[in-house]
């Protein structure tokens, strides 16, 4: 874009092997184009006809920079119809370079536009038809499909530990532990405790007095029955 009083211009480059050829439009309601070429030759005249290729380059950068930083200006502007006008390339350097610009018909310059939106097109393709890039990644444009949400889960044991609970419901569980490890304990203290009437006999032993007889050391009284033998007559 060239700003030059109120007006403003658009300017486009264009580089081929044949031919340097420069647009400019003017924007606004009484839209009009200019066009410019500069051949080969003409740019040999430039330099020097013995002109190096790293001098050509050295030209291209140049003129490549001073219309990227917007080092343009148009000259001998004037309103009136059929106008030729100039746009000059670094209009305060040591060397500007000037390009001569003639008026086309509005046929001409309808015609032109009308190719040069074809080719934005067809650029934009690949952007999805958009003029310029997305400034987001294509696949991040798309959202995702609303995921479901699945029903809560049963809380085990582990899953209540790794929960930051409050207060109360922490003294709550701890008695629970509490009431569980008591009754583990109870349990296993019964297990260990011999059964009652198991049905086996016990040995019981008891202790004689002191002094006592070890014959007989209840003192009980004691029955004799008499030996009887035998006749030897039977």
């Amino acid at each position: 874009m060239v700003y030059q009083g109120f007006d403003r211009f658009v300017v486009l480059s264009q580089v081929d092997e044949s031919a340097w050829t420069i647009h400019i439009a003017l924007k606004g309601p009484g839209g009009r184009w200019w066009r410019g070429t500069r051949s080969s030759q003409d740019i040999l005249g430039i330099i020097g006809n013995s002109a190096t290729p790293q001098a050509l380059d050295t030209l291209a950068e140049k003129l490549s920079e001073r219309f990227v930083n917007g080092e343009l200006a148009i000259d001998d502007w004037s309103p009136e119809k059929g106008a030729n006008i100039k746009l000059t390339l670094g209009p305060t350097s040591k060397n500007p370079v000037r390009v001569p610009l003639v008026e086309l018909s509005p046929t001409e310059g309808a015609a032109y536009a009308a190719a040069l939106l074809s080719e934005i097109a067809l650029q934009a393709q690949p952007r999805r038809c958009r003029l310029n890039p997305p400034t987001f990644s294509a696949t991040t444009s798309r959202l995702p499909p609303p995921r479901v949400p699945s029903p809560p889960k049963t809380l085990e044991r582990k899953d209540v530990l790794n929960v930051s609970p409050s207060p109360a419901e922490a003294l709550q569980k701890i008695q629970v532990l509490e009431a569980e490890l008591a009754e583990a304990k109870a349990q296993k203290a019964k297990s260990k405790s011999p059964p009652l009437n198991s049905g086996t006999k016990s040995t019981v032993v008891t202790q004689a007095p002191k002094g006592a007889s070890l014959a007989n050391p209840h003192k009980k009284a004691r029955k004799y029955q008499a030996l009887e033998f035998a006749s030897d007559e039977e």
